[in-house]
């Protein structure tokens, strides 16, 4: 072989390979928008409401059957919950979204 069908057939080889790294590319962005979507906490609770209804209850039932305050967990949810939630839309303030 010349030197210039070994050039050829190595840049042939090499656009192979490229198509074959974008198909992956797509497949693999493929997957993982189809993962995140069925981990979304969004999604996780539509799935399993009654199940989640259910814990809820029976712990709100036992928290009050054995006399507990609710401001005893209230609180320190709360706080929690609007910490994280502040954080998130400073987040995407910043971000621009």
């Amino acid at each position: 072989m010349s030197a210039n069908e070994d050039v050829h057939r190595l840049q042939s080889q090499l656009e192979h390979q490229k198509s074959d790294l974008r198909e992956h590319t797509s497949q693999i962005n493929e997957k993982l928008q189809e993962a995140r979507a069925q981990l979304s906490p969004t999604k996780v609770v539509q799935q399993r409401i009654f199940l989640l209804s259910g814990l809820a209850f029976a712990l709100g039932f036992a928290l009050g059957y054995r006399g507990v305050a609710v401001e005893e967990f209230g609180k320190p949810v709360a706080r929690a919950v609007l910490t994280t939630a502040g954080k998130q839309a400073a987040t995407r303030a910043i971000r621009g979204k």
